[in-house]
């Protein structure tokens, strides 16, 4: 079988068509520093033969991971200097790291090897967000602030349950005036019908709390506050809450993952997308 061995050949494609053309032969190799081609009669097609080798050329591989720690431990064991570069998309929020990633203009790569990350969402700030600022009867709101009482660190959680189910008792009376107090206590007045009798009562009920939640999944804990709003309505309360600047918490969230990213894998992320 005919082989090319001089070193002038290597890489030689136009030669080694013309070879193989004139020489017809389907087993000819022509070794290249890009893979190992196979020259075949019919059209002179060449066939890409690295499927056929004890390992690929080069790694082409596109990892998705699930957490921060998985990403980080995946860049320590991959990457090397100066090749590997980490980006940031602000639109979409996800890490990208390119292993294979060009060294220089004068020296491209493939950019074929790379790992992504995407911080998910706690559940918690996603239960909370998707209620912020939306109407709550009376009822509903002391139902969700029950089912969600572990997230609230501010009241004491006894306090805030107490508040739930004195709201959820007091579904049938009817509320005449809401004042706020000194002491950040929003002071209800209302009136009650027993057994015939008409009663006064109030009912006090914070302004404003504070959650104790992640922004991601498996990430620190955030202190934030929650103002209460309210309003009657033919006698009874309409209820709703408004987190402060939750954008600021998630800018937060997202800067301290890029800041243990940077100081764990010794490389800084560059805000932007590889495309």
């Amino acid at each position: 079988m005919p082989q090319f061995n001089d070193s002038d050949h290597i890489g030689d494609t136009q030669t080694a068509i013309a070879a193989g053309a004139a020489i017809g032969d389907p087993r000819i190799v022509v070794p290249t520093n890009e893979g190992v081609y196979a020259v075949v009669p019919k059209d002179y097609e060449i066939q890409d033969l690295e499927a056929y080798l004890p390992k690929p050329l080069r790694v082409r591989q596109h990892v998705t991971l699930n957490d921060t720690d998985s990403f980080i431990e995946y860049v320590k064991a991959y990457a090397k200097q100066p090749t590997t570069r980490l980006f940031f998309a602000n639109e979409g929020e996800a890490f990208e790291a390119v292993i294979d990633y060009h060294e220089s203009a004068d020296a491209p790569a493939w950019c074929d090897h790379k790992a992504t990350f995407k911080p998910v969402r706690s559940v918690e700030f996603t239960t909370w967000m998707e209620r912020n600022r939306k109407q709550f009867t009376q009822v509903d709101f002391a139902r969700f602030l029950e089912e969600n009482l572990p997230d609230v660190v501010e009241p004491e959680g006894a306090v805030l349950l107490e508040v739930a189910l004195t709201m959820e008792a007091k579904k049938e009376v009817t509320f005449s005036s809401g004042v706020r107090l000194a002491n950040g206590q929003i002071q209800f007045a209302y009136d009650e019908e027993v057994r015939g009798t008409a009663k006064k009562g109030t009912l006090e009920i914070p302004e404003q709390f504070v959650l104790g939640i992640a922004i991601h999944e498996n990430g620190p804990a955030y202190r934030i506050p929650v103002r209460l709003r309210w309003r009657l309505h033919e006698g009874k309360a309409i209820f709703w809450y408004e987190i402060v600047r939750p954008h600021r918490f998630v800018q937060d969230a997202i800067k301290e993952i890029r800041t243990k990213v940077t100081t764990d894998t010794g490389y800084p992320v560059l805000t932007g997308v590889p495309r």
